[in-house]
């Protein structure tokens, strides 16, 4: 199988400022240019966007036809149908709903239609997923939505338009065809005000004079034992068909094992999550050919994936694999962690650091033919069963059983893959979403210089490194402070969370106080822009963004903005950063499981940034001229100690 390359580098031709630098892309298909609405000359079009606008420096497309019958703007207000560009669902409700000349003809007569990517305003999209959740409106979640603001009785508030992809007409049409408006419209304004009145008084999360909520001690065992229950004892993961990966849950079991070592209840998370994610890591979920793991899959076994692959499930599982190897030394969790790396660097990256959104479902089986969902992995039919790779044995059991060398089995499998790998290379690609998102960069940043800390591998934290600095230079404008969502469009609030965390992530990794400076400056943008003074916490959106919303909604994301205070201590080496002492004692914190932690190095410079924030670092020193690494916490730090092997039982302690 290939291996990562170098970390793309800065070209010729690349312009400072927010446009990407110039050269044509994957992202930009045919695909694309024909969803997109008819635009003028003087609107051009993002790299993998749906006809949204940018200020990227990018050459102008020309005029193309729109294939879709429904004429409808991009978000002000008004009905919406939210989805986003490499949805199976949402290429279902295009195909039967918005390119079927009938449907079209009644959306443009009655209603006021308007397209929202999800991914490039989550916050249109959460207020009416919120409201879609809370409501007890029967269906999936993960189906495209289209509500309406004005809302009806329940019946008629959610459908795909046709019974193949979702709903039937008849759940939002009286049955001579007519919406429901036209004969309801005062019980419909009762009800928008009536529901609108509910969703703000659920989504008011301010304590104001009522009691403390329960401790976190608390709150922690109320989610795992809530977790324990619904666990599948023999395919890992926590709910039947469809079965997401959730890299979340599983790192927060890490953390609750962490706290209650000693007790069964730790053991028992600990258990869990690793289970869970070798049962994953063997499923047909994992792109065993191409690496990489599919959005979710459509079975209790995590056999049989929905094809599409997500940039912010590739981020937060090579993080959670990470973990599991720091936890238990298990290289066949690291390899996991190697190989969704590979498929990033190979498939998402864009040539000067940024990361791509994602990979569709649907694309040809050959050349020419109509799209079809998992062509591209598997071309002759993958709802049967037949062609999805799973890992049935283990390389050990294997090699036993046909009386083989275990490094024999494996030279066999990797020269099978590597031919699969090659052939694949022949089949029309999948449609690539080239959209640039903050948050799920910062994300992706933290996965290369987790992963790249915890293995000792400069090359993967040489990837953290450009992608950050991709963000700076194209999504982060200098004077205001602020980050932009994409290259094109505003910020939101967990753009600011992800990319401090990926920053955070990256400082520990390189031990450069630039990333650290920056976070600092983003968090005190995120204070100002996104922190509710009057009754806590961060909205998810701005004030100016969330004109013409029901409501600001306050996002849990964000919270990882208050996790610093939580900490489990901090450790501080002194030394030169180039030094082999500093450095193994450096790797010696990475490979332990640590959440929260912060780890800083002090290089003995008064005029560095970190001394000048940290007063009390002055006060630490090398012990006889060696690297020293000093464990701090409640406001004590320990003894100097210069071995790495003494630094490890204390920190396991």
């Amino acid at each position: 199988m290939s291996h990562l390359s170098s970390p793309p580098q800065k070209h010729k031709g690349e312009r400072k400022g927010h446009g990407l630098p110039r050269g044509s892309e994957r992202g930009s298909s045919s695909r694309d240019k024909d969803r997109s609405v008819t635009v003028s000359s003087s609107v051009p079009m993002p790299a993998g966007g749906k006809g949204s606008r940018t200020n990227c420096s990018q050459p102008t497309p020309q005029k193309v036809p729109n294939r879709l019958i429904i004429t409808g703007p991009p978000w002000p207000r008004d009905p919406i149908p939210v989805g986003y560009s490499t949805c199976h669902w949402c290429h279902m409700m295009e195909e039967e709903s918005f390119q079927n000349e009938e449907i079209g003809r009644l959306l443009n007569e009655d209603f006021v239609s308007v397209k929202v990517d999800r991914e490039e305003r989550p916050d249109v999209d959460k207020v009416y997923m919120t409201f879609v959740q809370v409501s007890g409106l029967p269906g999936e979640e993960w189906l495209p939505v289209h509500v309406g603001p004005l809302p009806s009785p329940w019946p008629s508030l959610r459908q795909a338009t046709s019974s193949g992809g979702g709903w039937p007409m008849s759940v939002w049409l009286t049955p001579n065809l007519q919406p429901f408006w036209k004969q309801n419209k005062s019980t419909l304004l009762e009800n928008s005000q009536r529901v609108t009145a509910a969703l703000l008084a659920r989504s008011e999360i301010s304590m104001g004079d009522r009691q403390l909520p329960p401790s976190a001690a608390t709150m922690s065992s109320r989610c795992f034992q809530q977790l324990d229950e619904g666990y599948d004892e023999e395919y890992g993961g926590f709910a039947e068909a469809p079965k997401f990966p959730t890299p979340v849950i599983l790192s927060f079991l890490f953390s609750y094992w962490l706290s209650h070592r000693l007790t069964q209840d730790g053991s028992r998370a600990q258990q869990m999550a690793l289970h869970t994610l070798k049962m994953m890591a063997n499923g047909g979920i994992r792109d065993h050919v191409g690496q990489g793991f599919h959005r979710y899959s459509t079975d209790r076994q995590w056999h049989v994936p929905h094809f599409e692959k997500m940039l912010y499930d590739q981020a937060q599982l090579t993080v959670a694999y990470s973990q599991a190897f720091q936890i238990s030394g298990d290289e066949f969790y690291s390899e996991v962690a190697k190989g969704i790396l590979q498929y990033v660097a190979r498939n998402l990256s864009h040539r000067s650091g940024g990361f791509y959104s994602a990979e569709d479902a649907d694309s040809p089986p050959e050349r020419g033919m109509r799209p079809k969902e998992g062509a591209f992995y598997d071309p002759k039919g993958e709802l049967q069963g037949q062609n999805v790779l799973t890992v049935r044995y283990s390389l050990e059991l294997t090699a036993a059983r046909f009386g083989l060398e275990v490094e024999a089995v494996r030279t066999l499998l990797n020269s099978g893959l590597e031919k699969l790998f090659q052939a694949r290379k022949h089949r029309p690609k999948p449609h690539l979403d080239s959209k640039m998102l903050a948050a799920w960069n910062g994300l992706m940043v933290s996965g290369f210089a987790v992963t790249g800390a915890v293995l000792g591998q400069e090359r993967l934290i040489s990837y953290a490194i450009s992608g950050a600095k991709f963000l700076k230079r194209h999504m982060f404008d200098v004077a205001s402070g602020r980050l932009m969502r994409t290259c094109y469009a505003g910020s939101g609030g967990t753009d600011y969370a992800f990319v401090v965390r990926g920053l955070l992530d990256l400082y520990e990794a390189s031990q450069e106080s630039a990333w650290l400076e920056w976070a600092l400056r983003l968090q005190d943008t995120q204070d100002r822009l996104f922190w509710d003074s009057r009754g806590g916490g961060y909205f998810c959106s701005e004030a100016e963004l969330g004109a013409g919303l029901p409501l600001r909604l306050k996002d849990a994301p964000l919270h990882l903005s208050l996790e610093l205070p939580f900490c489990s201590g901090q450790i501080v080496i002194c030394g030169d950063p180039q030094a082999k002492d500093t450095k193994a004692l450096l790797q010696c914190v990475h490979s332990i499981y640590i959440p929260n932690k912060v780890l800083i190095l002090a290089d003995g410079d008064p005029s560095s940034f970190l001394s000048r924030q940290l007063p009390f670092l002055s006060t630490l020193r090398r012990l006889e001229d060696q690297a020293t690494a000093y464990v701090c916490e409640n406001q004590a730090c320990s003894m100097p100690i210069t071995e790495p092997c003494e630094l490890r039982k204390l920190l396991h302690q």
